[in-house]
């Protein structure tokens, strides 16, 4: 008996192995492509909740600290608009006697109170009493009648407003409130808060970016001291001559940050690139208008740990993927090769028993006829030279009729198991996506049935039979292109399609491999053929010659040629045009092939509407020159 392990080294039974782990590499990595991408989008989702959650509780804690250094002042400019000693400055004919008093008496609130300056203003808009009177830049006698915190003051409120002073430069938050006498104005007092103090105190031990904004949209506050006094984005031409004629900024040029909305996150929230010339880097920006001073709150949080801890659990996922599906590979390739080699014993069994009958049948009839021919000696071995000129002359003409037999009808023989094989193939890949195995492992013994039946059939022409060790030699096109042509001149025949082959006087050689050539051109012919079915008068035209520096070889349709659509995934493993059949792998292996040539496989739509496929590849001579 023949060791059972040699029908592992069968042809066919290698080739579905390696179109086996084909099939599993690509599913396992389509699984790992899924499973990293779904552990990063949810990874990543919980990463950005949790980042929203915190500058939720970020942009509260700012916000409350915010509005408790701004209320603490708020009290001042309402206390001085009460003074008795103040109203009756304002409304009494002349007091310029008083002025230095009630500047002091300023000043010594000034100081108790920590702010930068309290000034008071009459119905002319001018300054009469200050707390820094004594300094050189007093602003007592400075009309402001241009500030909106002096036209918008009302009696018992407190407004406020952002600017740079004029006299000082120094910018500061203005708190402001009417006096009022007998339900008619008759001045205003103003508090300048240090917001260069207040802005230490209010943002000490931060480490994410926060920025407070005011109406037009400049930040005035911020933990990055070169985000201060530059305006979100490009400022309207209006707004800068409006802010001019206010000299809310005393003129100071503001630049535009870079400022840009990457998308929204879903809630109100929005993702903001900005940064310098160094980088940019992607924000997840939280705000909070806060009304008491007219200014909107920024917390930012980046979001560049989220994506990196997001990648790095699905890395983790995807390997764990690949992993359990290596094992059940592994425990599942066990098992089929457990069977495969009960099944090789059991079909060599019968080999033997069904020879063991035969011979036994042989010896039977020769018993019978030596005892026939026991007496007859002399024409026994007469017999027996005839019966041995006969035996051979018999072998001959089996021989004969069935090498004739199979060449005349190899590919329609070949066909029908090839089609089973098809059906059968794709059934089983679909059966395997569902689990099916026991319908998958009935297909795949069909199939090595039927594939054993194509070996009896090829075994009788071994001349026709070529094995490639995958060397790369000099090949002869026009012997490539006829031993297509051969394989599918039955089809071509029942399919009448007029092909015609163009070649050279001289032969072309390139550098190649004989049998894989074949392959490509067979395919190619084979989706030529296809292409024009329906077609009442089917051409296909072969060419060989050169192109420049290529030896190329064209294959020509008459067909409809190539849509946009197609042409752009022509090439893609899976994707075919053929609703019955096809794994919409032949062009994708054929161009894989003619590339490890050192070639290439393309396609274009000719002038009278057909498809062209070239397979361009480098001749003998270019490839000698090269090396020489």
């Amino acid at each position: 008996m023949l060791d059972p392990a040699i029908f592992a080294e069968l042809d066919c039974v290698a080739y579905h192995r390696r179109r086996g782990v084909l099939v599993f590499l690509l599913v396992a990595f389509a699984a790992a492509a899924v499973g990293f991408w779904l552990a990063f989008t949810f990874d990543q989702r919980q990463g950005l909740a949790e980042l929203k959650t915190f500058g939720d509780e970020q942009l509260h804690r700012w916000s409350a600290r915010l509005e408790r250094e701004i209320d603490k002042f708020g009290i001042l400019p309402l206390t001085v608009a009460m003074d008795r000693d103040v109203i009756s400055f304002l409304t009494a004919p002349d007091q310029s006697e008083k002025r230095d008093a009630l500047s002091a008496y300023l000043a010594r609130l000034n100081i108790a109170a920590g702010t930068q300056q309290v000034f008071v203003i009459d119905t002319k808009a001018e300054v009469v009493a200050s707390s820094n009177w004594q300094d050189a830049k007093s602003f007592v006698g400075r009309n402001i009648s241009y500030r909106p915190y002096y036209r918008d003051a009302v009696p018992g409120r407190v407004t406020g407003y952002y600017a740079i002073g004029t006299t000082g430069n120094a910018p500061g938050y203005y708190l402001a409130t009417e006096v009022e006498e007998n339900g008619r104005r008759v001045g205003v007092v103003a508090v300048k808060i240090d917001l260069e103090q207040l802005e230490s105190d209010w943002l000490n031990g931060t480490a994410e970016p926060i920025l407070m904004t005011d109406a037009n949209d400049i930040v005035v506050l911020s933990s990055r001291e070169d985000w201060k006094y530059r305006s979100l984005g490009p400022l309207d031409p209006k707004k800068v001559e409006q802010m001019n004629e206010t000299q809310q900024y005393n003129r100071h040029i503001v630049e535009p940050l870079v400022w840009q909305a990457a998308g929204g996150a879903g809630d109100g929230r929005a993702f903001i690139v900005t940064g310098d010339r160094s980088g940019t880097r992607t924000y997840l920006a939280d705000s909070r208008y806060l009304p008491n001073v007219a200014m909107t709150l920024t917390v930012l949080s980046d979001t560049t740990g989220v994506s990196v801890r997001a990648a790095e659990r699905a890395t983790v996922a995807a390997v764990l993927i690949l992993l359990v599906a290596l094992s059940v590979r592994i425990v599942n390739q066990r098992r089929l090769a457990t069977r495969e080699r009960l099944l090789a014993r059991d079909a060599l069994q019968e080999a033997y028993n069904y020879l063991e009958r035969q011979f036994e049948e042989r010896n039977r009839q020769l018993r019978s006829t030596n005892e026939e021919l026991r007496h007859e000696v002399v024409e026994r071995i007469k017999a027996a030279r005839r019966l041995k000129s006969f035996q051979d002359e018999m072998i001959r003409t089996e021989n004969l009729a069935v090498i004739g037999q199979l060449s005349a009808g190899l590919a329609h023989e070949i066909n029908q198991p090839l089609a089973a094989l098809s059906t059968l193939s794709e059934n089983a890949v679909r059966f395997l996506e569902l689990n099916d195995t026991s319908t998958v492992r009935h297909n795949l013994e069909r199939i090595c049935d039927l594939v054993r039946r194509m070996g009896v059939l090829t075994g009788q022409l071994r001349s026709f039979a070529r094995r490639t060790d995958g060397e790369l030699g000099p090949v002869d096109l026009h012997h490539s292109i006829d031993s297509a042509v051969a394989l599918l001149g039955h089809r071509i025949k029942k399919e009448n399609v007029d092909l015609v082959v163009h070649k050279p006087q001289q032969p072309i050689t390139a550098m190649g491999d004989a049998v894989r050539l074949e392959q490509v051109l067979v395919n190619l012919i084979s989706n030529a053929m296809d292409a024009l079915t329906g077609n009442g008068e089917p051409r296909i035209e072969i060419t060989a010659g050169r192109d420049g520096a290529w030896a190329v070889i064209d294959v020509v349709d008459n067909g409809h040629g190539l849509s946009h659509t197609v042409m752009d995934r022509l090439f893609e493993p899976f994707f075919t045009t053929k609703k019955t059949s096809g794994l919409g792998l032949g062009l994708a292996i054929s161009q894989d092939i003619v590339r490890r040539f050192g070639g290439d496989l393309t396609a274009a739509n000719t002038a009278a509407g057909g498809a062209r496929f070239r397979v361009s590849l480098r001749p003998v001579d270019a490839s000698e020159n090269d090396h020489g």
